[in-house]
């Protein structure tokens, strides 16, 4: 009796054992650890550092022929609430004249005679429409330029707080610029931007131009609208296809020039740089 109940614990001793050892043979997940992948050099995904855009000095200036000596224009209206200066022509076409709304202390350079419209007569019919030609030429022009390779969609659309050297910039989803931008080149340098929808310059930014650069070299194409927030300074010749709004005392050293939309002011200079 006593020699099967021996035999019976060492069978069941001999039974847990191998159990035991099955258990951990099956990997069991407190007994193993998983090991981890192993990533080679080749594997690796490497990410590049940001392009640095760097000075293009062969862009030749837009022809903007007779739209050159307009400070405003635009296609359907131009609004302006109290009081705003405009040292320039201010066209529109083909809206009429009673679809510019200038305040009567709204200063225009030259008074009247520099102001034409869609129902002018004579000489300022064919001026007005020459210069909107023009308009429309020198827009397809900045459109169509090749771009720089290194400014295509430089710093991911935001150029606030950047350096620009001169060159032709493209970006494809807009532009904002949330702080202020220095342009920086001789004063025969030339800036070409274009903007596939809407800009937005954020209040109070500054444009500094340093070593030269001058506001009559700086171009922008802008496909949407544009929006210079309140108390902001601008420089360029900005071609907007739709709305171009100036806010709160927006400065403009350069042309707000619509082709197919509207311009609407409030207590803002433009003024066409020398």
């Amino acid at each position: 009796m006593k020699r099967n109940l021996i035999k019976r614990s060492l069978i069941l001793a001999s039974l847990l054992l191998s159990l035991g050892l099955l258990a951990t043979r099956c990997g069991g997940k407190g007994d193993k650890q998983i090991p981890e992948p192993v990533v080679t050099d080749n594997s690796r995904v490497e990410i590049p550092p940001p392009v640095v855009p760097v000075p293009n000095h062969n862009v030749k200036p837009l022809d903007l022929g007779i739209a050159q000596s307009f400070a405003a224009m635009a296609y359907s209206s131009i609004i302006s609430d109290p009081t705003s200066t405009i040292r320039g022509k201010v066209g529109l076409k083909p809206g009429t004249r009673s679809l510019i709304a200038l305040d009567a202390k709204t200063e225009v350079e030259g008074g009247s005679d520099n102001i034409y419209s869609g129902d002018d007569l004579g000489d300022k019919a064919v001026y007005l429409t020459l210069a909107r030609e023009d308009l429309i030429s020198a827009y397809r022009e900045a459109a169509a330029r090749p771009t720089d390779k290194d400014k295509v969609e430089a710093f991911q659309g935001n150029i606030g707080a950047k350096i620009l050297p001169p060159g032709i910039y493209k970006w494809s989803n807009g532009l904002i610029v949330d702080s202020d931008v220095t342009l920086e080149g001789n004063k025969k340098d030339v800036w070409i931007f274009q903007i596939t929808g809407d800009v937005v310059v954020a209040s109070g930014v500054r444009f500094k131009l340093l070593d030269g650069a001058r506001p009559g070299n700086i171009y922008w194409q802008v496909s949407g609208k544009v929006t210079l927030e309140a108390n902001t300074k601008v420089p360029g010749t900005i071609m907007s296809q739709l709305t171009f709004e100036m806010k709160n005392s927006a400065k403009l050293t350069g042309r707000a020039l619509v082709k197919n939309g509207k311009l609407l002011m409030n207590q803002n200079t433009i003024e066409v740089p020398n």
